[in-house]
C-alpha cells in the first residue's frame, strides 16, 4: 500500500502542473480580451467627446453669425444622441465626389478625398490595410500611410485633430472569435493599428489623433451583395474643423 501511494506522487504533481498550464492559457487569453475590450471603448468616448465638441463649435458660430445679423441667437441646441441600429441606413454625405485635390495625392492612389460637414475624409478600402479577418497592417498599407501622413503633417492641417475610424461589413465574426468577437473589436483594432502606425513610424503627433471603431453600423452602400460589403468594409481618415 505504501508503495502505491508513492508511486503515485508523481502522477499528481503532473496532472497539477498540467492544470496551471491550461489556467495560465486561459487568464492570458482573458486578459486579451479585457484589453481589446478597453480599448473598445476609450475609442468609443474618445469618439463621443468629439462629436460632442464638434456640436458644441457649430453652435457656438451660428449663435455669431445671428448675433452679427442682430437678431436674438437662439438656445443651444443638445447634443447630439447616439444610437445604434441594427439596419443601420447609409450615409449621405454633403460632397460625394472624390474631386477635392490635395498635394501628394494622384489618381493612381487608392485614396478617395471628400469635404464634409466636420472636414476632410480620407478613405481607403480596407484590403489596402489588411487581409480578411485581421489587423495586420500590410507593406502596401505602411506606403499609403506615409503619403498620409505627409498630408496631415502639413502646416494647414498640422493643427487639426484627426479621428482614424474603422469601418467593417454586417457578416459576423465566426472564425476569429477568440481574437475578435464581435466586429466592434475587429474594426476598433484596425483602427489602432493605423493611429499607432502614424504616430510611432509617421511622425504624427500623438495628442492630436485617435482611433474609434464603427463596426458595421455606417455603411456606404446598402444590401448584402458582394459589392455593397466590400465598400463598406474601409478606413476612413478625418482631418477635422477643430484643433487638436
Amino acid at each position: 500500500m505504501r508503495k502505491l501511494l508513492t508511486s503515485s506522487v508523481p502522477l499528481c504533481v503532473l496532472v497539477a502542473l498540467l492544470g496551471s498550464g491550461c489556467a495560465w492559457t486561459d487568464l492570458k487569453e482573458a486578459n486579451q480580451r479585457y484589453k481589446e475590450s478597453r480599448d473598445r471603448l476609450v475609442a468609443e468616448n474618445n469618439r463621443l467627446d468629439s462629436e460632442l465638441k464638434a456640436a458644441r463649435q457649430e453652435v457656438q458660430l451660428l449663435q455669431a453669425e445671428i448675433a452679427s445679423r442682430g437678431a436674438p441667437a437662439p438656445a443651444p441646441a443638445p447634443a447630439p444622441e447616439t444610437r445604434l441600429s441594427q439596419n443601420p441606413a447609409p450615409r449621405r454625405e454633403q460632397n460625394t465626389r472624390n474631386d477635392l485635390i490635395l498635394p501628394g495625392i494622384d489618381e493612381k492612389d487608392p485614396i478617395a478625398v471628400t469635404q464634409t460637414a466636420q472636414g476632410i475624409k480620407l478613405t481607403v478600402p480596407h484590403q489596402v490595410f489588411f487581409a480578411s479577418g485581421q489587423a495586420k497592417l500590410s507593406s502596401r498599407g505602411q506606403g499609403v500611410l506615409r503619403k498620409i501622413a505627409s498630408i496631415l503633417n502639413q502646416p494647414e492641417f498640422s493643427g487639426s485633430l484627426v479621428r482614424v475610424e474603422g469601418h467593417t461589413d454586417d457578416t459576423p465574426i465566426r472564425k476569429i472569435r477568440h481574437l475578435y468577437p464581435t466586429n466592434w473589436e475587429l474594426s476598433t483594432a484596425r483602427a489602432c493599428t493605423v493611429v499607432r502606425y502614424l504616430v510611432d513610424r509617421a511622425g504624427v503627433g500623438s495628442g492630436r489623433i485617435y482611433p474609434a471603431g464603427f463596426a458595421a453600423t455606417r455603411p456606404r452602400a446598402a444590401g448584402r451583395t458582394v459589392s455593397a460589403r466590400s465598400k463598406n468594409r474601409r478606413v476612413e481618415i478625418m482631418i477635422l474643423n477643430q484643433s487638436a
